[in-house]
């Protein structure tokens, strides 16, 4: 409901904000971007949502899990494409949510998995967004007012990154949430945290800069900070996409030096961040979806007329016995998913490390 509220309250801003642009301002802005800078900015956006599987390999690096690169590069193109649109509780959890428990993930490391993936989001935020803040502090609207500066939300936002950085160094004792037992990541794996997420949000920041109408005047700092500054608020709100809220903050910060053609840009920058991903994502999933499909059905079928895979009934009975007993394990620290033995060979599943919550990382041996 409060993500509702929001998204009318921006939407009705937005609305108030476009009155005041003219047809011929809002076509200037969207002619006047040199078609080589879209080129360049949809490259730059492509390059981006490839960082992005960075945020499942280190989530599934804390569970101690390893899987193959395609299937990461699944899950992760297709929940950030779709999540950026839908929202994260619509979309990109239980896209996670359903592959990685078909992948044999137990829940309990599926929840602290995408935890991590939205931890590393915000510890490049505090990072990134604390620095630009500080030292190049957003110059507000007359019309706007805060209670407290920009620069003073920037040493807010380092204040948090530092925190956190003390809690990986210095806490070690495990956080019971549930049934786990989470501890923070160690050092190593909170500074490529930081350091991904912040390369993240410089490329997608890039990307807004080289839309700006070609005659803008304005310096990629500021443009950096207006960015950090909406995507961290939209992210905050919940609202699918940030639709509307995005734009609304974009359009307040940069107006005054970029002009009213920033909402056309901002409206390219919409289509090529998120709606084009959208689209490619969901031919990713309807495509994974229909190939596995035929592979299932083909398999199902193979064990119908193949007559060698035919057993009678006390041959399966029998089989079933030499099944669950070659299945125990004589090391109960250790479980293996149910579909090892599907694997083909190929590694596509993974030996279970168990007590990643007490270690967050691979046994020895």
């Amino acid at each position: 409901m409060l993500a509702i509220a929001l998204f009318a309250l921006a939407v009705r801003l937005l609305i108030r904000e476009a009155h005041q642009i003219t047809w011929d301002e809002f076509v200037r802005g969207l002619t006047g971007v040199p078609a080589s800078q879209i080129v360049i900015a949809a490259f730059l956006i492509a390059l981006n949502y490839g960082l992005l599987i960075a945020y499942d390999i280190l989530a599934l690096r804390y569970v101690a899990r390893s899987l193959p690169l395609r299937r990461i590069a699944l899950v992760s193109i297709s929940g950030f494409s779709l999540g950026n649109n839908l929202g994260t509780l619509l979309a990109a959890a239980p896209i996670r949510f359903r592959f990685y428990s078909q992948w044999g993930l137990p829940a309990g490391q599926i929840v602290a998995l995408i935890s991590v993936v939205g931890l590393t989001f915000w510890s490049g935020w505090w990072f990134l967004g604390g620095l630009v803040l500080i030292w190049v502090p957003i110059q507000l609207p007359p019309d706007v007012t805060l209670p407290f500066a920009t620069q003073t939300l920037g040493v807010v936002l380092i204040s948090l990154a530092i925190l956190y950085s003390l809690v990986c160094f210095l806490w070690r004792k495990p956080w019971p949430i549930g049934e786990l037992h989470l501890r923070p990541p160690r050092p190593g794996l909170m500074f490529v945290q930081a350091s991904v997420a912040a390369v993240d949000l410089l490329i997608s920041a890039t990307a807004l800069y080289l839309v700006l109408p070609g005659d803008s005047v304005v310096p990629f700092a500021q443009v950096l900070a207006a960015y950090l500054v909406a995507i961290g608020v939209a992210m905050m709100t919940q609202v699918p996409g940030g639709l509307g809220v995005l734009e609304v903050i974009l359009l307040t910060l940069l107006k005054g030096t970029v002009g009213d053609t920033v909402l056309a840009s901002v409206l390219i920058f919409r289509v090529l961040y998120y709606w084009l991903p959208l689209l490619a994502g969901m031919i990713a999933l309807v495509g994974y979806e229909i190939f596995s499909g035929a592979v299932a059905a083909r398999e199902a079928s193979g064990i119908v007329i193949d007559p060698e895979r035919s057993v009678g009934p006390e041959r399966s009975v029998e089989a079933g016995r030499k099944s669950v007993a070659g299945g125990k394990s004589d090391s109960p620290g250790k479980s293996v998913s149910a579909e090892d033995g599907d694997s083909g060979g190929l590694g596509d599943q993974e030996i279970l490390l168990p007590e990643f919550q007490d270690d967050n990382k691979p046994a020895d041996g």
